[in-house]
Order: C-alpha cells, then structure tokens, then sequence
C-alpha cells in the first residue's frame, strides 16, 4: 500500500503589499468612524495626530480612562450598522475592480521599480 502524502504547510505571502495595506487602513477607518466617530489614527494616538482637530470621537485612551463609553461606541455601531455595511460592500467592490483593472500596471511597476529599489519585500 502506497504512504499517503504528508499534508503541506500553509503559504504565506513574503512580500507587503501596499495596496493590501491602504484597503485595510479603509476597512479599519469604517469601523472606527461607525462606533467611535473618528478616523483610526486619531482613534488610535488621541488628539495628538497633527492638524486633525477633536470633532468629538472616542480615542482608545479615552475608551480605556472611562469604560462607560463602551455602551456609547456600542449604541453608535447599531446606529450606523447599515451605512457601515453598505461603505464595507463598496469598499470590496472597488478593491476587486481596482486589482483587477490595475493588475498588469502595477505588474510592471513592481518588477521594473519597486523591486530593484526596495527588494522583494515590498509591492505595490
């Protein structure tokens, strides 16, 4: 009887891609001006993001200094549910027409610019 193949490791991408990264940054500040009512680097750092002015969200520190404001940011998300899902939707959408449409420029710009300057690491 023949030996059964051992089961492969999972693969995971080596390089960062750039574009993955500003789609998530995307999703990410959905979500934090749905329940928090800010973007996610001033949900993140504060008041101390430069000429962002406080338009009256909840920061991590804030949401750490007084938990109470949990029941806000979860009022808010079921407030803004539909409006979230809706952004969420045309967010993936235009990600899969972005990729695809641009797919063979930024092929070219990868391999012709990005990786004799920046390494294998990094792609657009």
């Amino acid at each position: 009887m023949a030996r059964r193949k051992a089961k492969s490791a999972p693969r995971r991408r080596k390089s960062f891609s750039l574009t993955n990264a500003l789609f998530s940054v995307g999703y990410a500040s959905i979500l934090t001006q749905g329940a928090f009512k800010t973007n996610a680097p001033q949900f993140l750092l504060g008041d101390v993001v430069p000429g962002i002015a406080s338009g009256g969200g909840i920061s991590l520190s804030e949401l750490i200094k007084r938990p109470e404001l949990l029941e806000t940011s979860a009022q808010n998300v079921m407030r803004n549910l539909p409006s979230m899902v809706v952004q969420s939707v045309a967010l993936g959408v235009s990600e899969k027409i972005f990729k695809r449409v641009m797919s063979m420029p930024l092929r070219r710009i990868n391999s012709g610019l990005v990786k004799p300057l920046l390494g294998a690491g990094i792609k657009i």
